[in-house]
């Protein structure tokens, strides 16, 4: 009870949350046309507009009413958009000049008009939720008989079935809700008078809704909505302040719908229903796997879609039977209350009850109520097809066909087999008509194959009598057995189609998940979701990203997209909707958007453009899209978390790297300048007190440390150029020998007392190479040799080819580099000695090394002396193939 107070407390302030968001909506309410809505609503603006709103007139009827046209005077007008429509130019409210102007409060009259084609949105209301996300407050009207859920109760009021309604999950979505009375008879005054219609509409408008009981009928409607309105309002504010009563059991209620008939009514009734109980509902149809035609297709969608707009939840179950499905599924979601239609009477199955009775004989704690329409369902069996009551057609026609070749061979085989045997024969047609085509193609074959059976096959011949009484129980049996495999056999087709439809889907999330283990890029990803989609929906699927304010279209389009698609597709990722074919907005495009939604932001747009011949998205197919979509999305980040631990490893090198960079500057720059500024100093101070051997020091201490610095210099350059991919190769064919002996020369300058010995194979052929970055990479080995090799031990060089690579190992006598840290020698400013052989060491020796190597498409590595300590470099490079051959 605790857990279910916190929830409903939870639920209050969210609503209150969404509420506050956006802009504020006030609807004002009438029973019928003509009691003043729009004054009351033009009266409250005017109050507003006194307080110093900024308000505007997005569009108002005036219907040639002068009382309203007077109190337009003073409000500003937005201009209406001009639309050609089969043409002619008609007028529309221009929604982009709204939201363009932004005004704070914009007045929009007729909540349920339907918008001419070609506008962005295909129903007004939708134009004001975009106006309510943009912040814009919003004053408009709307009558009772345009509520979705009470249609049915209007038409039963009024006869007349009022085709443009607003979902009431819009209508609960306002945070005033005014009521506006005119009593009926002063109603009927006006009318008569010519204040609400002119006198050709007036006199069509006594025949529908102006009749004094219908009025009256209307305005209890209007004020028991309004009364419903304010108490979920107080209930929201109790709950949130916790003041709400505890329930121990909340009731849910399920609306169990069919697609071969009008259950529309059966929704509205069900969101009653829920709002009066406070309950949660859901609309559920069950798939058993019988074929699916273009009407049924439409009935379901629309059925679906107008249970969304009325703010229940809808699912699909697939089962062998309706009853089978259902039972599981109340009692896992603890349903306790179902709303089904009262169906029609079984003319092929008498015996079978009728679904709610087979629910209420269940067993389970169920509150059953059954409803059914109110209108004649003479209009709904017409938009049936005719094979939808007794089967497919072609089923009876193939059903004929199998008797006749059932007949030919049991004739054929008469004088060889018994009759019992020749039954099966006949039951086999009947079993494959059943797999075939279903139920009832199949008992038409087996009626037929008992009276050719009997007309072919008993005695006497060729007549319907029967004298033999084996005959007449092989007769009777055939029946039997045939009245039964049939029904049998369509059950079984039906449970195939279902699981082959499941295996195909299975299969293609399956394979999809397998090729999504190895995408590592998002435009991977868009690209093999767009053609795994492309396979499963049979119609061209395509991604649309938006990568830094450039759109990228994945796979790329044959033709560029027409403007409305354009538009399409921004609506869609700005809004996170659905836009286009198969929904009420921009659904002029052939082509269908759906975003792709993570936190809160579209990553990505699936465009998808389905054949004209498809009428309707079937719900299968939504669900593929989500299911597929949202493995994608889970990939995606995945791939985003990658990139984002790879730039914080990225930032972390970095800042180690700077780190180290402003440690060893601070030190290797300071150090041999202040050994140059200190001799310098000390000649300038002590010139006539010194020596000339003392002098010659000084001086050669500037000269080594000021070359010590240039190295310095050229090796933090070196590391810049091949940082930044601006290392340029000038190769030319040059000798080994000479590159080491060019680079010994250099060593000796700095390590005089070190010596190195040389070692080569003979005929060693031509390096095609960069000479200058080549010997630069070996004296950064050779130095290192020489500064941690002990005095009087040698460097030792050796060069050999095999095969087509030219290799050259440097080896000290040093103390050697630990196995853990072979590799690591080569980063940047590491150093593995401490003390004061680091003194003289930066660390970027072997780091410049292994990359002008590396430039030449060679390798270098560090390993253990061949005897001894000390550490060994081996340098490989690749030969030109030129040589290698020889």
């Amino acid at each position: 009870m605790v857990t279910d107070s916190r929830r409903q407390q939870a639920d209050a302030l969210l609503k209150n949350l969404q509420q506050q968001q956006g802009g504020q909506l006030k609807i004002f309410l009438g029973a019928a046309p003509g009691v003043g809505k729009t004054c009351a609503m033009l009266n409250a603006a005017r109050e507003r507009m006194q307080q110093g709103t900024a308000v505007m007139v997005g569009l108002v009827e005036t219907h040639g009413r002068a009382d309203t046209e007077a109190l337009l005077q003073g409000f500003e007008l937005l201009p209406r958009r001009q639309l050609d429509y089969q043409g002619q130019q008609l007028t529309e409210f221009d929604l982009d000049a709204a939201l363009a102007a932004k005004p704070a409060l914009l007045l929009v009259d007729e909540l349920a008009h339907s918008n001419i084609p070609g506008s962005r949105h295909k129903r007004r209301y939708q134009d004001i939720a975009e106006l309510l996300a943009a912040g814009i407050d919003v004053y408009t009207t709307i009558n009772v008989q345009h509520i979705a859920s009470l249609n049915d109760l209007v038409l039963q009021i009024s006869g007349i079935r009022v085709k443009e309604t607003v979902p009431d999950q819009f209508i609960d979505s306002a945070q005033q809700l005014v009521f506006v009375d005119l009593a009926p008879n002063h109603l009927l005054e006006r009318l008569q008078q010519g204040k609400v219609y002119v006198a050709d509409y007036a006199a069509l408008a006594v025949k529908q809704f102006f009749q004094l009981e219908t009025l009256t009928a209307l305005r209890e409607m209007a004020m028991k909505l309004v009364m419903s309105h304010v108490d979920a309002q107080l209930k929201t504010e109790q709950d949130a302040k916790a003041r709400g009563s505890d329930y121990l059991i909340q009731d849910k209620l399920l609306v169990l719908i069919s697609n071969r008939r009008d259950h529309e009514y059966l929704i509205r009734i069900g969101r009653r229903v829920a709002e009066k109980r406070q309950m949660p509902w859901v609309v559920v149809w069950v798939d058993t796997g019988q074929m699916q035609y273009q009407s049924t297709q439409q009935r379901l969608q629309s059925a679906f879609a107008l249970a969304r707009e009325l703010g229940a939840q809808t699912d699909i179950l697939r089962g062998p039977s309706t009853l089978q499905t259902i039972l599981p599924y109340i009692t896992e979601h603890r349903i306790n209350a179902v709303l089904v239609g009262a169906g029609t009477k079984r003319v092929m199955q008498p015996w079978r009850k009728p679904l709610y009775q087979q629910l209420i004989n269940s067993g389970l704690p169920l509150e059953v109520s059954v409803y059914r329409s109110g209108e004649s369902t003479q209009q709904t069996r017409a938009a049936t097809p005719a094979s939808g009551t007794f089967g497919q057609k072609a089923g009876y026609a193939f059903g004929a066909l199998f008797t006749a070749a059932a007949s030919a061979l049991a004739l054929a085989l008469d004088q060889w087999l018994q009759s019992g045997n020749l039954v099966l024969i006949f039951v086999l047609a009947v079993v494959l008509c059943g797999l075939k085509y279903g139920a009832r193609p199949a008992i038409f074959t087996a009626l037929l194959s008992f009276f050719s059976f009997n007309f072919f096959l008993t005695e006497p011949y060729f007549t319907f009598n029967v004298n033999k009484n084996d005959d007449v129980a092989t007769l009777i049996f055939m029946l039997v057995i045939g009245m039964t495999c049939g029904p049998a056999a369509s059950r079984i087709r039906q449970q195939l189609l279902l699981l082959k439809e499941a295996n195909r889907y299975s299969e293609l999330q399956r394979d999809f998940a397998q090729q999504l283990t190895v995408i590592h890029q998002t435009d991977e990803l868009w690209t093999i979701l767009a053609a795994q989609l492309t396979q499963a929906l049979r119609c061209p699927v395509h991604l649309v990203t938006l990568d830094q304010q450039e759109q990228q279209i994945l796979p790329a389009l044959h033709q560029p997209l027409l403007a409305l698609d354009q538009a399409m597709i921004d609506w869609s990722r700005r809004h996170q909707q659905m836009a286009g074919r198969f929904s009420d907005t921009l659904n002029a495009s052939q082509w269908t958007a759906l975003p792709l939604v993570v936190q809160g932001k579209t990553i990505a747009v699936i465009v998808l453009q389905f054949p004209a011949t498809v009428q309707v998205l079937r719900p299968d197919d939504r669900d593929l899209i989500a299911t597929l979509s949202q493995q994608a999305v889970s990939v995606w980040q995945r791939i985003s978390l990658n990139t984002e631990l790879e730039s914080s490893k990225l930032k972390a090198e970095m800042e180690q790297l700077r780190s180290a960079l402003l440690s060893s500057v601070s030190h290797d720059l300071r150090s041999p300048l202040a050994a140059m500024m200190g001799s310098a100093e000390s000649l300038q101070v002590l010139d006539q007190q010194l020596s000339k051997e003392d002098r010659n020091e000084l001086l050669s201490t500037i000269m080594l440390e000021s070359q010590r610095l240039d190295r310095y210099i050229q090796n933090l350059l070196d590391m810049t150029r091949l940082g930044h991919g601006t290392l340029k190769l000038e190769r030319d064919w040059v000798s080994v020998a000479d590159i080491i002996g060019s680079a010994k020369q250099r060593l000796k300058r700095f390590f005089p007392q070190v010596d190195v010995e040389y070692e080569a194979a003979p005929d060693l052929p031509l390096l095609y190479a960069h000479a200058a970055l080549l010997e630069q990479g070996l004296f950064n080995i050779l130095e290192n040799a020489a500064k941690y090799s002990p005095d009087g031990e040698p460097v030792r060089v050796w060069v050999s080819q095999q095969g087509k690579i030219c290799r050259i190992e440097i080896e000290d006598s040093g103390p050697g580099i630990p196995e853990a840290l072979r590799e690591k020698v080569f980063d940047m400013f590491y150093v593995v000695a401490d003390g004061d052989s680091k003194r003289h060491n930066t660390g970027m020796g072997l780091a410049i090394c292994r990359g002008m190597i590396g430039a030449h498409g060679g390798s270098v590595k560090a390993t253990s002396a061949r005897v001894g300590t000390g550490s060994r470099f081996i340098v490989e490079l690749p030969l030109p193939e030129i040589q290698a051959g020889d």
